[in-house]
């Protein structure tokens, strides 16, 4: 059992767990105590306390490390009052913010489940995780990240930008574009989609980019393991950079066209 470890918040420092629950940390004043709370000293795993993990592949694993497409933040945290461990989990009723992870230290416990592949993997998992920050705005690079990863994928598709993530995700619906595309026997692109994005994507677009690091992070390692021909960055190349640069949203919007949006900031 430890006293310190790791916790993870939404984007906008919210409990992960709680949505739309009080905004818990300011992102810069440190050491900051949470408010004391219940502590229960059951056997459940997941008893009232504050929760944090020993590790932060662990925190991840049960938090999400880009919920609903933001990142989340990564904290470095201390008990300062009674502690229980249980299972995955340890909990306190006083908790400690220390600060940020840094990011050696996020690549380093991202790597260890994936054994001799650690480096590589936890260097990726961090990739999209800042690359999901939209650190940078530039609609000519989110483009031409489309356009490489179109060609990573042998899809030579025309792109179309739309004002906002709305509006892309109605062109997608619009039944008929999708009537033409069938019409056309484009089965073979639409396959070829399928490949980039997983089928139950379609469910929930505002998790799309959540989704497409999730997808590209697995066809890495199955490619790293030799369990596909495939190449490893097969669904990074260009797509990663895109959202590195603003990209809100990218899905099929028509016969072999690609739609994108935006984020929602002013451009700079």
């Amino acid at each position: 059992m430890s006293d310190a470890g790791f916790k993870i918040l939404t984007h906008d420092y919210r409990s992960p767990v709680q949505t739309g629950g009080p905004v818990l940390w300011d992102g810069t004043t440190v050491p900051f105590e949470l408010p004391t709370v219940a502590l229960d000293r059951s056997d459940d795993e997941c008893g009232a306390g504050w929760n944090y993990c020993a590790d932060i592949a662990t925190a991840a694993r049960i938090a999400g490390l880009w919920k609903g497409g933001n990142p989340s933040r990564v904290l470095r945290v201390r008990a300062a009052g009674e502690v229980v461990a249980r299972g995955d989990k340890i909990r306190t009723d006083r908790l400690v913010i220390d600060g940020h992870a840094d990011r050696a230290t996020m690549v380093q416990h991202l790597g260890r489940p994936f054994g001799v592949y650690a480096g590589t993997m936890g260097e990726a998992q961090v990739a999209w995780w800042e690359a999901l920050a939209r650190p940078m705005r530039n609609v000519r690079n989110v483009e031409k990240g489309l356009r490489g990863a179109l060609r990573q994928r042998g899809l030579e598709w025309k792109i179309v930008r739309y004002d906002d993530s709305v509006t892309a995700w109605d062109a997608w619906a619009a039944r008929d574009a999708w009537d033409a595309w069938a019409a056309r026997d484009a089965r073979a692109a639409r396959d070829a989609w399928d490949a980039w994005a997983a089928r139950d994507a379609w469910d929930a677009w505002d998790a799309w980019d959540a989704r497409a690091a999730r997808d590209a992070l697995t066809v890495q390692y199955a490619a790293l393991n030799k369990w596909t021909n495939d190449d490893p960055l097969l669904l990074t190349t260009g797509l990663i950079d895109a959202y590195r640069n603003g990209l809100a949203i990218v899905l099929p919007t028509g016969p072999n066209t690609l739609g994108w949006a935006m984020t929602e900031r002013s451009e700079r």
